[in-house]
């Protein structure tokens, strides 16, 4: 694998660092750009991490025009990112985009079509949900792939982390509760309790194949709750939600950002040969056990970004960029998630059940 890939840092925020960081340890990259609207997050990245890229201020279109960037990270603010996203693959750039992907439907359906589209021409996309690289989550991955709790009937996930910061309270800006941050756990049950492949299939299924489990997600219930801790959210930011697969098994997954406690994120698992209570497990393939077993390695269980495992996430993206490998964390599949999360956000709207497909 000697061929080296050019990376474009769309964004200097927050998160950008970690993206920045993962870049520049992985020796399959070089880091050609790093663009922002702001000339102070600029400075502040260059100060940080010693860079000696392009630091460039409103050059994205430019940028995406040069052949030597072949790869684009999305680390804007959350309203930005389809079009951003869109952009880079009508240029035949390979997009690692932050969650959420979108904030709306119609804006799904854009990027959905944009992706049909360069992904028919060998360009790969992939989202930001850093969480799957987490130890105890490769753990539990490998676990269900190896039948160890047997069929999933049952597959929870809560989000609790209070948000602060203007524009994460304003709908326009940010989106709801759970693409502010609840679509943590909706990918983690349908990463570990269904196949979430759908659209991979109708793609390209040579390439992908579906795994074995409950498959996706056939209709949703959702409830909103205002706000009872603080007065400036523009949008309800507490949802929650049971989910019927199409196989007939439930999930349910909670999104709360302004909840008064420390960050947590839950993660339960029901089947028929055992089961998985966050860094717990218990299997009847182990005989005599009587108790849960503790997973002894690093789980998601910090909000701040320096904790999560971007290096892992960015290594993998370039890895199957590089050895054109099938990648169950392809942007196919956070498309999927994302129409979960419209079905019920609408749903909570209306009060009444949505099934799926939406999009």
């Amino acid at each position: 694998m000697g061929r080296r890939l050019g990376a474009l840092v769309q964004g200097a925020g927050w998160v950008s660092g970690e993206h920045i960081k993962a870049y520049l340890a992985n020796p399959h990259i070089e880091l050609v750009a790093v663009n922002s609207r702001f000339q102070q997050e600029l400075d502040q990245k260059k100060a940080a991490y010693g860079l000696t890229c392009e630091l460039t201020v409103n050059a994205y279109e430019k940028l995406l025009a040069r052949d030597d960037i072949h790869v684009v990270s999305i680390c804007t603010i959350n309203f930005l990112h389809t079009r951003e996203a869109v952009m880079a693959l009508e240029a035949g750039k390979h997009v690692l985009i932050e969650k959420p992907i979108s904030i709306s439907l119609e804006e799904l359906r854009q990027l959905r079509d944009g992706y049909v589209k360069a992904f028919a021409k060998g360009v790969r996309g992939q989202a930001g949900f850093v969480a799957r690289w987490y130890p105890l989550f490769r753990a539990i991955r490998s676990l269900v792939d190896k039948g160890a709790i047997g069929d999933i009937y049952y597959a929870a996930s809560d989000y609790w982390h209070e948000v602060l910061g203007a524009w994460k309270t304003k709908a326009d800006l940010a989106g709801t509760s759970f693409l502010m941050g609840g679509c943590h756990s909706v990918d983690a049950i349908r990463w570990f309790a269904g196949s979430g492949f759908e659209y991979l299939k109708k793609q390209d299924p040579k390439l992908y194949k579906l795994r074995s489990g409950v498959g996706d997600v056939a209709e949703v219930f959702g409830y909103n709750v205002s706000a009872r801790h603080r007065k400036d959210f523009g949008y309800d930011p507490n949802t929650f939600a049971i989910l019927r697969f199409a196989n007939g098994a439930v999930g349910k997954v909670g999104s709360s950002v302004e909840c008064n406690m420390p960050y947590v994120f839950n993660l339960e698992l029901m089947g028929t040969k055992g089961a998985v209570r966050n860094d717990e497990f218990w299997t009847d393939d182990i005989a005599g056990v009587k108790s849960f077993l503790r997973i002894p390695t690093l789980r998601p269980d910090s909000p701040d970004v320096t904790h999560h495992p971007f290096q892992e996430e960015i290594d993998h993206f370039v890895d199957c960029i590089l050895n054109e490998k099938a990648n169950d964390a392809d942007l196919w599949h956070a498309i999927g998630t994302h129409e979960v999360m419209f079905a019920i956000d609408e749903s909570a709207k209306t009060g009444t059940p949505v099934r799926l497909p939406v999009l």
